[in-house]
């Protein structure tokens, strides 16, 4: 019986053996076809990929270019960051990037050559793109209104300098607006200096003239707004207005034209701090130019005075509805401390100027401080000559962040007022930023930490599916994109997802500068070439139609508040090396081509 139980357990031992070997092999096999028939499907797929990409190349039959390597790693201060390579602001909507999906090549073939330019046999290539994906469209343009603003106000309160700030940021935004000022028809007609007595209420002869020079400055801003037919525009009365009288007049003209609404803006100031520095930016205007400071500083109380024995504060009343017209009223207390709006926002103007106007009105003020504009320093991709990327400063680089560190010390100490620093969130402004934010021990100061502001709205414009190209590469790959920039640089955009133009940049801006123009402390802002030449625009004024073709300094800017705006000084410190733009490079390729 042992002898049949050991042949037994053998025997099924034997069996169980020859059954897991033959399920094994089963196994194996079907392994094996599940992987071969995977790798059949995966193939397909990519024949098809390639016929797709193929049928997108104009016929050309070329192969869709691989996508480029972008370095897995950055260096920050010295070590390794995990940091995408690029960051930047997509200012595409769902559907536009399905758009750009569809059309647009996977990514641009990079340059074989080490130095990154495009070999001799390097063929021309075009991107198929709708016309509203490659130029951008201002609202200004589409939506027709015509605004009249009316300022009101005792001398010093405030209205030139609200006024020029009205006018430098409608116009930024592509707003054509103009000021006219009454002031200064009266120094055209040789009034310049005159006396206090001229705007006594009770010189009959003098209120005279004043009253037509007003109504002259009306009839030349109404003549404006018909000019500017296929736009927005608004246009400003700039005179004190303080009387109802006055405003009924300019009321009732504006009734008269078709199609204009009317916005009175009065300005109340009673902050003492606020009047004297008003008082002593008044005096640098022409009436008291080359006149001893004590005896036009007492000449000018006097015409306040005068003024003031027959000031009218705004009313509801004044407002009222009339058929075909509408008007209403902004009151601003201390330059923003209050403000107050009535019949302001409409039906008819709901995607009108009015609400780019109580943006602006709701951060300004009129206090001094200073704006400081500084370049970023070179980085290795300009060395290089590439555009746009996320790397890292170069030796000239971190030099110039140095220097910026050595003049917001200064600046810190003559002032006694400490910085603010914004700055974007690309490898390059952290490394400056880093350089600015400890702020050594100095004479009345401690040692501190600056408070960094870091913003990707800061960031350069992105070029999108060109970003990384050398500039001679772009010239020779695709001439149309190049020529098409080149004929118009203000609405061109760049391919790709991300990709942006002057006129997104601006767009992209807007809310940094309503935050700049709210600060009351010294702003520091660290930015690149284009970005910096957006904001030099909008404090100097320039129509954006010639932002993009502005020059920028190499050195630092500084913009100070003046009686009518802002001063600007320029300083070009030693060790300052900041970095040659994108654009100022195509710009030298664009002439050298034509």
């Amino acid at each position: 019986p042992c002898l049949v139980y050991i042949a037994f357990v053998s025997g099924m031992a034997l069996w169980a053996s020859i059954s897991g070997g033959c399920f094994a092999g089963v196994a194996l096999g079907a392994s094996l076809t599940w992987a071969a028939g995977r790798g059949a499907d995966k193939k397909q797929a990519q024949t098809a990929e390639l016929s797709r990409s193929t049928d997108n190349e104009n016929g050309s039959g070329e192969k869709s270019p691989p996508k480029r390597e972008r370095p897995r790693s950055i260096l920050v201060n010295g070590k390794k960051s995990s940091r995408p390579a690029r960051l930047s602001v997509c200012l595409l909507d769902e559907s536009q990037m399905r758009e750009e999906a569809k059309i647009l090549p996977a990514s641009p073939k990079k340059p074989d050559t080490d130095n990154g330019a495009a070999s001799p046999s390097t063929k021309a290539r075009k991107l198929q793109r709708r016309a509203s994906s490659r130029f951008a469209m201002n609202e200004n343009k589409v939506i027709v209104q015509k605004l009249v603003i009316v300022m009101v106000g005792l001398p010093a309160r405030g209205k030139s300098f609200i006024s020029k700030a009205l006018v430098r940021y409608l116009n930024f935004l592509g707003c054509p607006t103009k000021i006219f000022n009454a002031g200064n028809s009266r120094r055209h007609v040789g009034k310049a200096g005159i006396g206090a007595n001229f705007f006594d209420s009770s010189n009959a002869e003098a209120k005279q003239i004043r009253e037509q020079l007003a109504m002259e400055c009306l009839d030349d801003l109404l003549t404006f707004l018909k000019e500017e037919t296929h736009s927005t525009a608004v246009g400003i009365l700039d005179a004190t207005n303080t009387t109802q009288e006055r405003r009924k007049r300019v009321l009732d003209r504006c009734k008269q034209e078709p199609g204009i609404r009317l916005i009175f803006l009065e300005s109340i100031c009673n902050d003492p701090e606020i009047l004297k520095n008003n008082y002593d930016l008044k005096l640098e205007n022409e009436d008291y130019q080359g006149m001893d400071a004590d005896a036009a500083l007492n000449d000018f109380r006097d015409r306040v005075r005068k003024y003031k024995d027959v000031y009218e504060e705004l009313e509801e009343e004044e407002c009222a509805q009339v058929v075909g017209h509408s008007s209403g009223f902004i009151k601003l207390i201390n330059a923003g401390e209050t403000m107050t709006c009535h019949k302001c926002r409409t039906k008819e103007d709901e995607y009108g100027v009015v609400r780019h106007i109580t943006g602006l009105l709701q951060n300004v003020h009129l206090g001094r401080r200073s704006i400081v504009l500084a370049q970023i320093g070179e980085t290795e991709n300009d060395r290089a000559g590439l555009l746009g990327g996320d790397s890292s400063l170069t030796d000239l680089g971190f030099e110039h962040a140095d220097a910026l560190a050595n003049l917001v010390t200064h600046l810190e100490q003559r002032d006694k007022k400490n910085c603010y620093i914004i700055c974007g969130t690309l490898a390059r402004h952290l490394q400056t930023a880093e350089a600015l934010k400890v702020a050594a021990a100095t004479e009345g100061m401690p040692k501190r930490l600056r408070t960094v502001l870091k913003l990707n709205r800061l960031n350069e414009l992105c070029a999108g599916a060109l970003d990384g190209y050398s500039y001679k590469a772009l010239q020779e790959e695709y001439p149309e994109e190049f020529e098409a920039r080149r004929q118009d640089k203000l609405n061109y955009r760049y391919p790709g997802v991300g990709g942006e133009s002057y006129q997104d940049l601006v767009m992209r801006l807007l809310e940094i500068i309503l935050r700049i123009e709210g600060l009351q402390s010294h702003v520091v802002v660290l930015c690149d070439k284009a970005v910096c030449r957006v904001f030099l625009s909008y404090f100097r004024g320039i129509d954006m139609s010639k932002m993009p073709y502005s020059p920028v300094p190499s050195g630092v800017v500084i913009f100070e508040r003046s009686h009518t705006g802002y001063a600007e000084e320029i300083l070009d410190m030693k060790g300052m090396h900041p970095a040659l733009g994108s654009g100022d490079m195509i710009e030298q390729l664009g002439r050298l081509a034509s």
